[in-house]
């Protein structure tokens, strides 16, 4: 598996993380317990495609961030999430994403 790099508030990257590519209509739990949110980097925004972002285990729970994409590029959040970190996705044509935490 990849390692991302992540980039400290001088804009100096440093190693960690982990990319997770989510390019289909789905529900995908990134990772389990507590942790970081960094970027979400939109590769293909799809069509009318939808991404929930989740502090949770499960599709469910306490809302980070609701993205309807339209553009390539990336998404900052810095952010740390406590249950865990999942990503619902869904619309008429899926798009592909990496989401990259800790």
């Amino acid at each position: 598996m990849a390692t991302a790099f992540l980039h400290d508030d001088n804009g100096v990257p440093y190693e960690g993380g982990t990319p997770t590519n989510v390019s289909t209509n789905t529900t995908t739990n990134i990772k389990s317990g507590a942790g970081f949110l960094h970027r979400i980097t939109v590769n293909n925004p799809g069509s009318s495609w939808t991404i929930t972002v989740y502090d949770s285990t499960s599709g469910s729970g306490t809302k980070l961030a609701t993205i309807t994409p339209s553009l390539v590029g990336s998404l900052e959040y810095d952010v740390e999430f406590t249950t865990g970190l999942t990503v619902v996705t869904s619309g008429t044509t899926a798009g592909d994403i990496t989401v990259s935490s800790v």
